[in-house]
């Protein structure tokens, strides 16, 4: 069996763990270095670090990536990463078998194997966070388009005066929720988190719950608008707040408004959103890294 040193590297930490068999072991984090030689020196003192022997290493990564090449676009969150071949950087370092993935990508591909998405073959998989990531699963194929980047959901634009406060990314971050509740109760933004935020909301602060509907609202009519595009049988949130099951609850209260506001309503019964949470949660970008790895590289 096949020992997987798996990393998902994010603009603030990396977590990395060991997957055999289909099963992952303890997760750890480290901060990510904000440099391209201290993000080198990381990730081979990371490697150094396991105490067995490793098959391989595969990376989910933020940006616009070619899975076969290995070439980035860009990095998104990782400002040292573009127009680069990431598969080339990553064995410089690591002296066995690679694999390198868009982290939205292994996000979905980790629901698919060992999450929400097992036997289905059309979906789409939403990943909020820093940004907000997309997966396309069409006729059980991830879809990854023209320029590798299909699913890029943080470049939707909301807004017809096309600011960047319109962007889905900003919208629909983590972050806008937790400014204007930072505001609400006095305090700066890297003063509260998420499960700050969704304490108060259970616990009724009507401040939390506004800004909750609000961020919902927002995420519900990008949800009927990829509903219609691509016919999916589920739409899974991913990401940390995707443990939050109330965010459920917000989100299809503020569905229900669009598709009863909405005067076709035979289509909408027909083709009203199924919105799951996550299966896997915040090890969804490991898993789908894994089975990557797997898929390109065999058993």
């Amino acid at each position: 069996m096949k020992k997987i040193l798996v990393l998902d590297i994010g603009g603030t930490f990396i977590k990395y763990g060991l997957m055999t068999d289909g099963s992952l072991g303890l997760v750890q984090k480290t901060a990510t270095p904000k440099t391209s030689d201290a993000f080198k020196t990381c990730l081979k003192q990371l490697y150094n670090e396991q105490t067995e022997p490793i098959n391989g290493v595969s990376i989910s990564m933020p940006g616009i990536i070619n899975a076969d090449t290995g070439f980035a676009v860009h990095g998104g969150s990782l400002e040292f990463v573009g127009q680069m071949n990431m598969l080339a950087f990553y064995q410089s370092i690591f002296d066995c078998p690679i694999a390198v993935e868009n982290d939205a990508r292994c996000a979905i591909i980790g629901e698919i194997n060992l999450g929400q998405l097992q036997g289905v073959n059309n979906a789409i998989m939403i990943v909020l966070g820093t940004g907000v990531g997309g997966g396309l699963l069409v006729n059980g194929q991830i879809v990854r388009g023209a320029h590798q980047s299909a699913g890029e959901l943080s470049f939707v634009q909301t807004n017809s005066s096309m600011g960047m406060a319109d962007f889905f990314a900003i919208k629909n971050s983590v972050y806008s929720l937790l400014k204007p509740f930072a505001k609400s109760i006095n305090k700066q933004t890297n003063e509260v988190n998420g499960e700050l935020f969704f304490e108060a909301v259970k616990y009724g602060n009507q401040d939390a719950q506004r800004i909750l509907h609000t961020y919902c609202n927002s995420l519900a009519l990008q949800i009927w608008n990829l509903q219609t595009i691509l016919d999916p049988e589920n739409i899974v949130i991913g990401g940390g707040i995707s443990s939050q099951t109330i965010l459920l609850d917000y989100l299809n209260q503020e569905l229900k408004k669009i598709l009863d506001s909405l005067s076709i309503s035979p289509l909408t019964q027909l083709i009203s959103p199924s919105v799951v949470l996550s299966a896997v949660g915040n090890n969804a970008n490991l898993i789908g890294a894994y089975f990557h790895f797997i898929q390109r590289h065999g058993e």
